[in-house]
């Protein structure tokens, strides 16, 4: 039997303004709690759950960014007709950009946490692989489906991540987060809720194309990044400096997993950007 998986999730505060919290790839909005804990007083805030963490586990992946960015705006339309505070991570920064670009006048302004844009070299590369059909051999693609997915307990899944690749630097609140929405019960045990082959999917269809949607936001923008990220190198941030003059740029000590390796160094950047908003 089939469960329906809700659209999103509570992550705390309360009053009149709605802040959407977009996830990475392969990650739940649970995994955004200690962020969102730091920005409670700002209003209610909603974590996303995209397409594939509300899909069968056995399904196949399919669709681009854009049709993720369209499945955001519909599902952020039957919550709320009012402008949003707009945070994403990584995938989530550009689908909620596309979004935003899109329909302009359902975001207030756009914060964006190590969104997805690539250096010129590697945005040629992909281009490559996509023209020729060969996208799934992106290394990121690769490596998303040999991840393991399935895991007797819990407990067994956190001993194997705690400390390690990508959950290196996370706090234990946000280790914790993504282990309570990361994982599904299957069978005897658990299993990822985003399936490995939507991960895979996604990394091998990165859109390359960002660029332009990033220069026709006029809103307020704030993009944050880790200063270790692989993904915005310094030559990406030298190219958001010109790109979006109007940006607020703002650097942390931390790599591509900056929301969860630093959630208060990021509510607070966010939390000051938030009070000039008016």
């Amino acid at each position: 039997m089939s469960v329906t998986i809700p659209t999103y999730c509570e992550l705390g505060g309360h009053g009149p303004r709605l802040i959407h919290i977009a996830p990475a790839n392969g990650f739940p909005p649970e995994a955004y709690v200690p962020l969102a804990a730091g920005l409670s007083s700002f209003g209610r805030i909603l974590g996303y759950r995209p397409r594939p963490l509300r899909v069968d586990g056995d399904s196949q992946p399919g669709g681009t960014w854009r049709d993720l960015a369209a499945d955001l705006l519909a599902d952020l339309q039957t919550v709320t007709h009012e402008p949003v505070i707009g945070i994403g991570h990584s995938l989530g920064g550009i689908l909620s950009l596309f979004a935003a670009v899109k329909q302009p006048a359902l975001f207030r302004g756009l914060a964006l946490i190590d969104p997805v844009f690539f250096r010129r070299r590697l945005q040629m590369l992909i281009w490559l692989l996509q023209r020729s059909g060969q996208g799934h051999r992106f290394p990121l693609a690769q490596g998303a489906l040999r991840r393991r997915d399935h895991f007797a307990s819990i407990d067994e899944a956190r001993q194997r991540w705690q400390g390690r690749g990508v959950f290196a630097d996370f706090t234990p609140a946000a280790l914790e987060g993504y282990l309570n929405g990361g994982l599904r019960r299957h069978s005897n045990g658990y299993k990822l809720a985003w399936p490995k082959q939507w991960e895979s999917h996604i990394f091998a269809s990165s859109p390359v194309d960002g660029w332009r949607d990033l220069r026709r936001w006029q809103g307020p923008l704030l993009i944050v990044r880790g200063t270790r990220s692989e993904l915005i190198t310094d030559s990406v941030w030298r190219r958001f400096h010109r790109a979006v003059p109007h940006a607020r740029l703002v650097e942390v000590e931390a790599g591509h997993m900056v929301p969860m390796e630093k959630p208060a160094e990021v509510a607070a950047i966010i939390a000051d950007w938030l009070r000039e908003l008016t």
